[in-house]
């Protein structure tokens, strides 16, 4: 009995882990791919929460400057009509050879975009994104 306990809770926690491991590619540009996966957020710092994560993988010998516009829909509707007025500009650095990627320690920031709550009941929920005018600059 113990055995399948344990080889339940086993295989449990790998689909759980799992869920929040497989990157897809959102883009490919000048040696640089642009990856995002959902994950549960849960710290002590936010609410526990829904997100996308970012990843920058830098496949090149130069430190790179990747930037976009962030443009969100929640309920199908989308919120940041006018990108071009810098409130979801982002831009980050990337060593060569190098990524870098978002965490759940650090809400909010250019490499997490946000998508429901998990403990609170909210009718907004984000519905799609877009890195809108995606560029990468050698640094």
């Amino acid at each position: 009995m113990r055995i399948s306990i344990l080889a339940l809770f086993i295989l449990l926690v790998n689909s759980s882990i799992s869920q929040n491991s497989e990157w897809t590619i959102y883009k490919s540009l000048n040696g640089v791919d642009v990856l995002y996966k959902q994950v549960d957020c849960v710290t002590d710092q936010a609410p526990s929460q829904i997100a996308y994560i970012v990843k920058l993988e830098n496949k090149t010998n130069n430190e790179v400057v990747v930037s976009w516009d962030l443009s969100v829909w929640y309920n199908n509707e989308k919120l940041s009509h006018d990108v071009a007025d810098g409130e979801n500009h982002y831009s980050v650095k990337v060593s060569a050879n190098q990524s870098i990627e978002g965490n759940c320690d650090t809400p909010y920031g250019p490499l997490y975009i946000f998508k429901d709550f998990i403990t609170y009941v909210s009718p907004t929920k984000l519905t799609r994104f877009e890195l809108e005018n995606l560029a990468v600059i050698n640094n």
